[in-house]
C-alpha cells in the first residue's frame, strides 16, 4: 500500500511517501509561515522523483492537530481534496502520536508536547506498545505545566515505569520544575523534536479510514473567534464541524 502523508501542524513541513511501513522518501522544510506555497511543490517533487501521480496512491494520511490553526487546515484540506477527487482513503494522525513515534524504548514514558505559550502545551502521554505503536496513556490536551507535570508523575507513580523523555518543543524551559518529579529522564533530540510525515505514514496504516468530509482538525482548545463568536451569539458550542461550517 503506498501511503502519501503530510505534516502541517508546526513550523516544520514534511511529506513522506511510504510502501507499508517503510518510508521510502521523506522530505523536510522549515518554512512556518509559506506551508500554503511549499506544499503542492514538494508533494509534485515527490511524486516525480519517484515516476508516479496521485492516482498511484493508495491512501493519504495527514496530521490532524494539535498545532498551528492555519497550518492544520492546509495539510487536511490538501488531503481532504486528494481524497474526495480521487476517491481514496484518507486517514488522521495525532500530531502528538506521531512526534511519540520517535521514540524507541519501551521502558519510557513518552511526553509528546508544542509550547502553546504563556506556561502551556498541547501535550499527552504515551507508551510503546509490542508493536512499537505508541498508546496514549495520558490524554492529549491543553495544560498548564503544573497540571501537566502533576499527571506525569500521578501516572509514573502507578505504573511500572521508571524514564520519561519529552519530545517536542519548550519543554527545556521547564527544566526546573521537571526536575522536582524526583524522576529520571530526557529530552528528544532535534530529529525527534519534529514531527516526520513517515512517521505518520506508518500510524497511517493501522487507522480506520474516514469519510473525507469528516476529516476535521483537533485543536484542543478553542480558537479566539470560536470563542468570540460563542459570546456574541450566545449559542453553546458545538462539535468543530459545526463552526467549521459556520466560518
Amino acid at each position: 500500500m503506498k501511503i502519501l502523508s503530510v505534516s502541517t501542524a508546526t513550523s516544520n513541513l514534511s511529506v513522506a511517501l511510504n510502501e507499508n511501513e517503510k518510508i521510502i522518501v521523506e522530505k523536510n522544510e522549515h518554512d512556518e509561515r509559506n506551508h500554503s506555497e511549499h506544499l503542492d511543490p514538494l508533494i509534485n517533487e515527490i511524486l516525480v522523483d519517484h515516476n508516479l501521480t496521485l492516482k498511484d496512491i493508495d491512501r493519504f494520511a495527514v496530521a490532524i492537530g494539535p498545532g498551528s490553526y492555519t497550518g492544520l487546515r492546509i495539510g487536511i484540506t490538501t488531503v481532504k481534496m486528494f481524497g474526495s477527487i480521487l476517491n481514496k482513503e484518507v486517514v488522521g494522525v495525532s500530531t502528538l502520536q506521531a512526534l511519540a513515534k520517535s521514540v524507541t524504548d519501551n521502558d519510557t514514558v513518552i511526553i509528546a508536547g508544542l509550547d502553546a505559550r504563556n506556561e502551556n502545551y498541547f501535550a499527552g502521554g504515551y507508551v510503546l506498545d509490542e508493536n512499537q505503536i505508541p498508546v496514549n496513556v495520558i490524554a492529549d490536551g491543553h495544560y498548564h505545566i503544573d497540571v501537566l507535570l502533576e499527571n506525569v508523575k500521578a501516572y509514573i507513580e502507578n505504573s511500572d515505569y521508571k524514564k520519561i523523555i519529552f519530545v517536542g518543543n519548550g519543554f527545556e524551559k521547564q527544566d526546573e520544575l521537571i526536575k522536582e518529579l524526583d524522576i529520571q529522564y530526557s529530552y528528544g533530540t532535534d530529529e525527534q523534536n519534529i514531527v516526520h510525515a513517515g512517521l505518520i505514514g506508518q500510524l497511517a496504516i493501522e487507522e480506520e479510514p474516514v469519510d473525507p468530509d469528516k476529516l476535521l482538525p483537533r485543536y484542543l482548545r478553542r480558537t479566539q473567534a470560536e470563542v468570540d463568536w460563542h459570546k456574541r451569539t450566545g449559542n453553546p458550542f458545538g462539535p468543530d464541524s459545526d463552526y467549521v461550517e459556520e466560518v
